[in-house]
């Protein structure tokens, strides 16, 4: 009977060998010729033109949280609807259907703040500006 770490450790080393056997001969083989292009900020060939220093709007990062948020929400409760039934009659009810309840009241916690402070609100057209802007005026 062999030792099933020889294996693991025989992978181990291919894993480390081939990838840095890979780096070292094409270093060797590359040719190296200096150009203004390589050493410029984009490598795109554009000229830079502007401030680096570009501003995102935050809806963005803020949709896209609260999607990975509902989204695993989604894979979290689905393994769960697939067991209620056998956990309703092993443990209760109570104990099978409070602590989803919990959680989903904590999400729909999280999504009631998130809609009250605007994060799921998007950019307002320059119309429904000016229909805010009259309404309090008034």
């Amino acid at each position: 009977m062999s030792n099933p770490w020889i294996a693991i450790g025989a992978l181990a080393l291919v894993g480390v060998v081939v990838p840095v056997s890979m780096i070292v001969i094409s270093s060797l083989l590359r040719p190296s010729v200096p150009e203004q292009g390589k050493s410029a900020i984009y490598e795109s060939g554009e000229i830079p033109t502007g401030d680096t220093r570009i501003r995102f709007n935050i809806q963005y990062y803020m949709v896209a949280l609260l999607f990975v948020i509902f989204d695993i929400e989604t894979v979290l409760i689905f393994p769960w609807t697939v067991i209620y039934r056998d956990a309703v009659q092993s443990v209760g009810l109570v104990s099978a259907l409070g602590p989803m309840l919990v959680f989903i009241g904590v999400l729909v916690v999280g999504l009631a703040w998130a809609w009250r402070n605007g994060a799921v609100r998007w950019v307002k057209s320059p119309r429904a500006k000016t229909r805010e802007e009259q309404r309090n005026a008034e």
